[in-house]
């Protein structure tokens, strides 16, 4: 009886990360089907703008608290990394060194409305 429940949760957990993926796929689909090259050009200014924000943040050292950088600038931790790695391709900045520290078990990157039902 719990194993059945169990594989219930389990579907009906899958079943909403299915709808929440189809939906980002979906809106990426409009988005890159319709951005004119000024929507594209307003885009890279503003990535420009946040990626120099995140850039603002190093110390003296180089080096960026991504906890501090995200609340400084009002977007998530993963956010942060994902601009640093933005800057890294683009060869603005070379990252060559992370620091780890144990997580608290959840993943980020997933909606609380997927998880507390």
């Amino acid at each position: 009886m719990e194993t059945q429940k169990s594989i219930e949760k389990l579907a009906e957990t899958l079943g909403a990360v299915t709808a929440r993926l189809v939906e980002s796929v979906s809106r990426s689909n409009q988005l890159a089907g319709g951005l004119s090259p000024q929507l594209q050009e307003l885009f890279d200014r503003w990535l420009s703008i946040i990626a120099d924000e995140v850039l603002k943040s190093k110390d003296p050292m180089g080096k960026i608290n991504i906890e501090e950088t995200s609340k400084r600038i009002g977007i998530d931790k993963s956010s942060v990394i994902c601009l640093l790695q933005y800057l890294h391709r683009q060869g603005v900045v070379e990252i060559k060194e992370v620091t780890l520290v144990p997580g608290n078990g959840t993943d980020p990157e997933v909606c609380d409305c997927l998880i507390k039902r």
